[in-house]
C-alpha cells in the first residue's frame, strides 16, 4: 500500500521575527525587525509504504498543480522508478487525499490506466496519513539542524536524507 502526499519544506534561515508592543509604548522605542512575510521553501511529493519511501518529486516554483501537471512531472516518473522498484509484481494500493489534482477523473483514468488502483485516504480526514505523522516531521527535524541558504542545496539535502530513512518500522503502513 503506497501513501503519498505533499508538503511545503522552508529553507532553515528563513525565519520571522515578531516584536509585541505593550499598550502604552511608544513605537518609536522600538527597533526595527527584519520579517520574512512568506519564505522561500520548495513542495515536495513524496510516497511511504512498507516496502520504503519513493523518491521526492519537487513541484516546478509557481507552477499550477491541476491534472496535467500532476501526471506528467509526478505520476509518470513516479511509476517508472519508483513503483516498479518498491512493487514489481505491480501488487500495490495507491493512496492519495483529495486534492483536486488527485482526484480528478483525468488523473484517476490514468492510475486506472496503468493498473494502478487509486484510493482516497481517508475522505473524512484528508490529512490522517503517514506522511504527515512520520515522512514530513522526520525530514524537517533533519533540515533543521543544518544550515540550508539556497533552494537548490535543500533539494539536494532532502534527498540525501530521504536515502537515510531506513526501511524498518514501516511494517505497520
Amino acid at each position: 500500500m503506497a501513501k503519498v502526499d505533499e508538503a511545503w519544506i522552508y529553507l532553515s534561515n528563513a525565519k520571522s521575527k515578531v516584536q509585541y508592543l505593550i499598550r502604552d509604548q511608544n513605537r518609536r522605542d522600538l527597533t526595527p525587525s527584519t520579517t520574512v512575510p512568506h519564505p522561500k521553501g520548495i513542495m515536495v511529493w513524496m510516497g511511504i509504504s512498507a516496502n520504503g519511501v519513493t523518491k521526492p518529486r519537487f513541484v516546478q516554483p509557481g507552477a499550477k498543480i491541476n491534472s496535467e501537471y500532476y501526471i506528467q512531472k509526478i505520476l509518470k516518473p513516479f511509476l517508472t522508478d519508483d513503483y516498479c522498484r518498491l512493487y514489481p509484481n505491480g501488487d500495490a494500493v495507491f493512496h492519495q487525499d483529495s486534492a483536486s489534482s488527485h482526484a480528478s477523473r483525468v488523473t484517476q483514468k490514468f492510475l486506472t490506466d496503468q493498473q494502478v488502483r487509486p484510493q482516497q485516504w481517508m475522505p473524512n480526514s484528508p490529512d490522517a496519513a503517514p506522511c504527515d505523522y512520520f515522512l514530513w516531521g522526520h525530514l524537517r527535524k533533519k533540515l533543521n539542524k543544518r544550515r540550508v541558504s539556497t533552494l537548490r542545496v535543500l533539494q539536494k539535502t532532502i534527498r540525501g536524507e530521504v536515502k537515510k530513512i531506513p526501511r524498518k518500522g514501516f511494517c505497520g503502513l
